[in-house]
């Protein structure tokens, strides 16, 4: 059979199963209800599946048999095609095949960590008891696993927090709630109803690996918004009709947080639902979780430097635009902590800048005081890297989730701290780290307790260490005097048998067995009972070796009881100090990620930026922080002066000759002030920003239906609606994706609304050159170019921004560096001169009214000025007509001789009248 027709046919068996769903009961669409399943000839085993099924059914279920987890229907369909494993079927279904795939047990982490990034929620049903001939076997899930709910490390990147959103949208307001189970800490807000675009620079904060709206239909409207940001989500049901439910859910907060919280629930109805919709989601998806959550942090936006999406994207601050990973971003570079809770510090550091001044100072006198004693440094750094993911593992010790090694982790970093409190006991005259070494508590009677309990050599098969218990120690003894007594019993039956070869040995299946080759068997006594047969040999028991066998066994029995019940009381003292463990999970996160601000500052000779009130952002050998270390090259920096006498900076220059590099720079190094971070400058003083907005590149969002300048149109009205004179502002090319006449127009009037109505700080880099003339009317607007020189070979970069005009864009000498044909480079270059001698156009290209001296408001500025918007009018009428008369010589040459700067209303109205008696007979005014 041809393989194409035979693929196809797998795929038609397979689409029968498409419409197969599970759905709740009360769901008309449900297929698996008890009267389909009655009707079927089902195996006890598929009654069990339908059974859970229909408790669980968005996830997929992975459904243990024996050794393997198995999966049907549409979910094989999905794992196979997620995992790359084979799909099979099993049986059927109203007479079809089942569709059918598997895992075996011992990989269900690696496959659940596919399925999870993957989108999937998954539920674990394990078999709840081990198999025993004849007897059918229970089943029951006992884990659930959601993208936002998953508390296990080996699934969880281990240098970004796992937050859940959940998002609750009222008719006037919108209530953020992000909540972090391991660490059961909860943020809250709430913004206007509408404003998507803070929606989205709050979300972007956390990055959540969920996000959870209500199953109504204005939680489902922001569904697919959500969807095309690339976030997982999913709806909650939340029933305010419902007198009981809302009764039950208030009684929890009530019983949960203290009164302040909960005033200010009851004033923010929109977060207190998030609340409810959060508190039902993760306690369904992961038991006992949210009993953890005993505060609730409320804050507002601009509690933070405000960095929206398109700022992150630009800068890229946590992920690169090549392929979304960390390389090459701010992140990796700020990142030199020796943990995994360091490192997640770092970034939440990143996503969320301080705009308060003594928060800032604080976190760097921390850093400077590190960064003066580098032996301090040094110590602190040995300790650390030598300490777990203590956050992680007391977020799995208070949801009962730990394992052995957790608890021998926390053990190993317990008996640390005292080190690491004797090394910093230096530092107290410094308030952060003073607050640190305050949380870094006592902790020696529960390191007492683990470190007497705990078998730390997990090699052994036992979990408490001896000496610890006696009835334990007394039962072990049991068993290795057991052993003992085999070894003996098998020396007594080799002398009365007379078979020097006779072995007992074990398995876990049979159990005791003496084994004796064939060679043998004419020896073999009658009182021993053949076990089984092998090919060269058999196995047999007796009564003494049964009796031994069955002591044994109870004593095994006996012993993992014991160590089981141990271990949980063990467990229940160290939840004990879960309040104590977290702030010091806190303390080592936060000491960890300033010594990371300190080596960085140590390694890359970073000053430390001081901040000042005046507005100003001066900052002298100014580096981006990324290219001159990822690039490995010989950094060019250069000086930026922001401030009254220069506010806005318009950048002009070659392509290729810094100026993004330059712009970014600029805004990466306030971010890192306030972040806490030195900075890569020779000085730098700073005033604190509210917010930075970069349009930096071009993009388009295709799947949104909005072309590059759409999208540059939005971004930039975004900026101008919501920059203060606080604000940093960076524009690169703004009115590119549009016509010369329109984006110069546009680029113009942007920079003049930003100077005049706004004031922020703001670096315009373009290459509408004429710009350059807004200086002469605002003093304030300086123009800089990206230095660079021509000599007989082409273009020599400078890589410094340095005040003054630049002499050209040289487009044609960057389009040599790409190596475009010779050919098509001399024709540009005819092309070019003939746009300067305006002969390109038919001589219309020169003849363009110039704008330059009309401002914002309709004023024209100078010792001439028309404080007329009468006259401003006539100009843009004057302007649209040299548009449309580009191909007309004679008006060209009359308008070539117009001194402007003498230009009085009069004038200006004789002129448009000369001009329309001109073309009278042409149809260029109609």
């Amino acid at each position: 059979m041809d393989k194409n027709i035979n693929k196809n046919l797998e795929n038609q068996e397979l689409e029968i199963f498409e419409d197969v769903t599970f759905e709740k009961k009360e769901n008309i669409k449900t297929v698996f209800l008890e009267d389909n399943i009655s009707n079927q000839k089902l195996t006890p085993l598929m009654q069990q599946y339908f059974k859970i099924r229909e408790t669980y059914t968005d996830q997929l279920l992975l459904f243990q048999v024996g050794d393997f987890y198995e999966l049907f229907f549409d979910d094989a369909k999905k794992a196979s095609s997620c995992l790359g494993i084979a799909l099979t079927k099993r049986g059927t279904f109203n007479g079809k095949p089942i569709p059918l795939c598997g895992v075996p047990v011992h990989t269900l982490d690696h496959h659940l960590a596919k399925l999870v990034k993957a989108g999937f929620k998954v539920a674990v049903c394990n078999q709840l008891h081990e198999a025993v001939p004849g007897k059918f076997v229970d089943r029951g899930v006992t884990q659930v696993f959601t993208p936002g709910t998953i508390v296990d490390s080996k699934l969880l990147d281990e240098k970004s927090a796992s937050y859940l959103f959940s998002f609750f949208p009222m008719e006037n307001s919108m209530g953020l709630l992000f909540g972090e189970l391991l660490t059961a800490q909860l943020f809250a807000t709430v913004l206007p109803a509408g404003n998507n675009k803070l929606l989205e620079s709050e979300i972007i904060r956390f990055f959540p690996d969920e996000i959870l709206m209500p199953n109504n239909k204005l939680g489902k409207s922001f569904q697919s918004i959500f969807k095309s940001m690339g976030y997982f989500t999913s709806l909650e049901l939340l029933d305010l009709e419902n007198i009981e439910i809302i009764k039950s859910l208030d009684n929890w907060v009530s019983g949960q947080f203290d009164k302040n919280v909960i005033n200010n629930l009851n004033n923010n109805k929109s977060i207190l639902y998030a609340l409810y919709n959060f508190y039902n989601y993760v306690n369904k998806n992961q038991v006992g979780a949210i009993e953890q959550f005993k505060a609730l942090n409320f804050y507002e936006p601009d509690d933070f430097l405000i960095l929206d999406p398109s700022c992150q994207k630009n800068l890229e601050l946590l992920k690169n635009n090549q392929d979304g990973g960390r390389k090459n971003t701010l992140f990796s570079i700020m990142d030199k902590a020796s943990t995994s809770m360091g490192s997640r510090m770092v970034k939440k550091w990143i996503s969320r800048p301080l705009v308060k001044k003594e928060a800032i100072e604080q976190r760097l006198d921390a850093v400077q005081g590190m960064l003066k004693d580098v032996t301090l440094a040094q110590k602190v750094k040995e300790l650390l890297v030598q300490i777990g993911d203590v956050e992680r593992i007391v977020g799995r010790i208070a949801l009962r989730r730990a394992t052995l090694a957790d608890y021998i982790s926390l053990s190993q970093a317990l008996e640390i701290v005292p080190d690491l409190k004797e090394v910093l006991v230096g530092c107290e005259n410094i308030l952060l780290l003073k607050a640190i070494i305050s949380y870094l508590g006592e902790f020696d009677k529960i390191y007492d307790l683990l470190i007497s309990a705990i078998n730390m050599d997990q090699s052994k098969d036992w979990i408490i260490k001896t000496g610890f218990d006696q009835k334990l120690d007394n039962l072990r003894e049991l068993v290795f005097d057991s052993n003992n007594k085999i070894l003996q019993l098998e020396e007594k039956e080799k002398r009365e048998t007379g078979i020097q070869s006779l072995k007992i040995g074990y398995n876990r299946v049979s159990g005791y067995y003496i084994e004796i080759t064939k060679t043998n068997l004419h020896l073999v006594p009658a009182h021993y009972t053949r076990e089984s047969t092998l090919s060269n040999r058999e196995r047999y028991t007796c009564r003494e070796l049964r009796d031994m066998q069955d002591g044994i066994v109870r004593a095994k029995s006996q012993i993992t009881q014991v160590e089981n019940d141990l271990f949980e009381k063990i467990k229940n003292e160290v939840r004990v100090y879960i309040s104590d463990l977290r702030k010091l999970a806190s303390a080592l996160a936060n000491l960890d990620a300033l010594l990371s601000f300190s080596n960085l500052a140590y390694d890359y000779g970073y000053v430390r930026p001081v901040f000042c009130d005046d507005g100003n952002i001066l900052i002298e050998s100014s580096r981006h922080p990324v290219v001159e270390i990822s690039e490995n090259i010989n950094f060019i920096p250069n000086d930026i002066i922001l401030n009254n006498e220069q506010s806005l900076l318009i950048i002009t220059g070659p392509n290729m000759g810094g100026k993004s590099t330059f712009l970014r720079q600029t805004a990466l190094i306030c971010i890192m002030a306030q972040c806490g971070s030195f900075v890569p400058a020779k000085s730098a003083n700073l005033s604190i920003l509210d917010r930075v907005f970069t349009r930096i590149g071009s993009g388009d969002n295709l799947a949104g239906g909005k072309s590059t300048f759409l999208v540059e149109m939005e971004e930039t009205a975004l900026i101008c609606k919501q920059a203060t004179k606080n604000s940093l502002v960076i524009l690169d090319e703004v009115g590119r994706g549009t016509s010369t006449y329109d984006g110069f127009a546009l680029a113009k009037a942007v920079v003049e609304y930003i100077h005049t109505k706004i004031g922020a700080k703001c670096l315009f880099a373009t290459h509408y050159h004429e710009l350059n003339s807004l200086n002469e009317f605002f003093p304030a607007i300086a123009s800089y170019h990206a230095a660079s020189k021509k000599n007989k070979d082409g273009i020599i970069f400078l890589y410094k921004i340095i005040k003054g005009i630049a002499d050209g864009s040289f487009g044609l000498e960057v389009a040599k560096l790409a190596d475009l044909p010779v050919e098509l480079i001399n024709r540009a270059d005819v092309i070019l001169r003939e746009l300067h001698n305006g002969k390109a156009f038919g001589g219309g290209a020169k003849g363009v009214i110039s704008l330059r001296n009309s401002s914002l408001d309709g004023n024209i500025s100078g010792d001439n000025c028309f404080n007329n918007k009468e006259v401003y009018d006539l100009e843009k009428k004057i302007t649209d007509l040299n548009i449309k008369l580009e191909s007309s010589d004679k008006v060209i040459e009359v308008l070539k001789d117009i001194d402007f700067d003498d230009l009085s209303p009069k004038k200006a109205f004789d002129l448009l009248w000369d001009i329309k008696n001109m073309l009278s007979k042409n149809s260029f005014l109609d």
